[in-house]
């Protein structure tokens, strides 16, 4: 039997029996759908919402991140000189939705912007909630809410910025929010969401959720802390349902079952023959673009039916098939991004939140006079320069074992024995440095714009392994090594490799080293001792 006969005999043995009973049956049935809808309404809200959230903070932290590589800022906050910090954070961030920034000290003291920033405009002035957290931020995004005196609701964002595990400052963006919101700030309410006849009544109730009159019509409302624990003050989402038309439904269908109970057996067969028409095509079509979804054909679009319900399912399925979509993409480009080493022990489960201690050769390479380089230039021309450059320094860090963890800038850190070691790192390291001086060396002889370059690499215990949480770590690693190996590529000449003295122990014999005077060097109490790689022996082979 096809399911529009079914169909059509339940509906008729439906109505001959039950007609008497569906009143009650109909009114209690039609209260727990809305009741319901209301308590799936307000799940996906907060659900809605709080994903919302999540799209700014994983931007401030990339914005912080982004900031945390860049040399010349960290420059600029030791001099204290606002202008030029301000000027080099307006580089280096990428403000998308967000209409504003500042920048704390280390100490949590605001940095203030100059008159012509491109920080973004804010008065601070009159405002409902305060902007500014209390005390230093912490590790991870603290966000808090604010209301101008013309009614614009800001959501705060504090992230910290740190070099490696030193806080050197905090970065706070505003992300403007829509009137419509409703949010409970110090005992006011911010936004248009509540209308204003409700929010006494709403004001007097001490539950995160529950219900209350106002003029005879019950509301149905909730909330909860969007910010708790956070040094921001506390602030709390709150959404209100009214249940007017859940009464006027009620009293409506009790009008309508009296009247048409008698007309409803001859209707029943027209009827079921409509519902079947509009069921059955939307879900044949959603079978079908389930299929292809399964297929990893992500391009499908569910039309629209004439069935509200329906056509929110279709929009439902065609966000999720976008999503996966998405995602897929998010996929392939971290597959880009992530040194493929680190990637393999990742999926095989080698490295774990926490560090462990390993022996590491550390190489830092940046190009000399890129600031002057990059002034004035096209940032499009900029990158690609950059581009090209990264690319070629990459297949040689690859074919000598290494492993790159950041680009920073114009600098790239390769790592030597983390997180696996294949031996002989220091060797592979200063064989890698070697090679990269060369082939920067034979592409300038060709390239409009030549660029010169200095490296450092130093070899010792260093702490490796995922910094981070749980559901987000970087690899790195941290250590006095991976300092000095910084310090000597600082120091280095264009053209020229210096290495610590554990490095040249051990690589004595492959090849020619010239002993510098020892180097002062910041961070460094006592003068480092430093040699020049000059040459390599040519008999050597290749490990492989």
């Amino acid at each position: 039997m096809t399911f529009r006969a079914k169909l059509l005999r339940a509906i008729l043995a439906i109505v001959m029996i039950t007609t008497a009973a569906s009143l009650l049956i109909a009114q209690q049935q039609n209260a727990a759908l809305f009741q319901s809808v209301v308590d799936r309404l307000f799940a996906e809200q907060m659900k809605s919402f709080q994903q919302t959230q999540e799209l700014p903070i994983g931007a401030a932290k990339v914005e912080a991140r982004r900031l945390a590589q860049s040399v010349r800022l960290f420059a600029a906050l030791e001099e204290g000189d606002p202008e030029e910090v301000y000027k080099i954070a307006s580089d280096e961030l990428r403000l998308g939705e967000f209409a504003f920034f500042r920048l704390l000290d280390a100490e949590g003291k605001l940095i203030p912007p100059g008159a012509d920033s491109r920080a973004g405009v804010f008065d601070a002035a009159g405002l409902q909630g305060e902007w500014l957290p209390h005390g230093k931020a912490g590790e991870e995004v603290d966000f808090g809410f604010v209301a101008t005196q013309h009614g614009t609701i800001y959501r705060l964002l504090a992230c910290p910025i740190t070099n490696f595990d030193e806080t050197v400052g905090t970065l706070i963006m505003g992300q403007p929010m829509p009137r419509e919101t409703a949010i409970l700030l110090g005992g006011q309410f911010i936004g248009e969401g509540v209308p204003a006849a409700l929010r006494a009544a709403l004001m007097a109730q001490k539950e995160q959720s529950g219900r209350f009159e106002v003029g005879g019509v019950e509301h149905r409302f909730t909330r909860f802390v969007l910010n708790e624990g956070s040094a921001y003050p506390a602030a709390d989402w709150v959404s209100v349902f009214s249940m007017a038309e859940l009464a006027a439904q009620q009293r409506v269908l009790t009008l309508r079952i009296v009247l048409i109970g008698l007309a409803a057996l001859l209707l029943a067969a027209l009827v079921a023959g409509v519902l079947s028409r509009q069921l059955a095509q939307p879900v044949a079509n959603l079978v079908k673009a389930a299929q292809s979804v399964r297929e990893g054909d992500y391009a499908v679009n569910l039309p629209q039916t004439r069935t509200l319900e329906l056509n929110h399912l279709g929009s439902a399925f065609n966000e999720m098939a976008a999503g996966l979509a998405l995602r897929d993409r998010y996929h392939s480009v971290l597959q880009k991004v992530t040194d493929p080493r680190v990637a393999a022990e990742m999926v095989a489960g080698n490295i774990k939140l926490g560090g462990e201690l390993r022996e590491v050769s550390v190489i830092f390479c940046d190009i000399r006079g890129y600031t002057a380089l990059s002034e004035g230039r096209d940032p499009v021309e900029v990158i690609h320069l950059l581009n090209d450059h990264m690319t070629a320094l990459a297949s040689i860090v690859q074919r000598n074992l290494g492993v790159i963890n950041q680009f920073a800038g114009d600098a790239i850190m390769v790592l030597f024995g983390a997180p696996k070691s294949y031996g002989n790192d220091a060797e592979h390291a200063v064989r890698c440095a070697w090679e990269m001086m060369q082939e920067r060396e034979r592409l300038n002889r060709d390239a409009v714009e030549p660029l010169r370059i200095g490296i450092g690499i130093a070899t010792g215990n260093v702490v490796a392994g995922c910094i981070g949480a749980e559901s987000r770590s970087d690899y790195t690693v941290i250590g006095e090594k991976v300092n000095l190996a910084a310090r000597l590529c600082s120091t280095a000449a264009a053209g020229q490799i210096l290495v610590d003295a554990e490095t040249r122990a051990k690589t004595s014999a492959l090849g020619a080293f010239e002993t510098l005077e020892p180097l002062t060097l910041k961070g460094f109490a006592q003068p480092v001792p430093a040699f020049r790689v000059t040459s390599l022996n040519s008999n050597i082979e290749r490990e492989s």
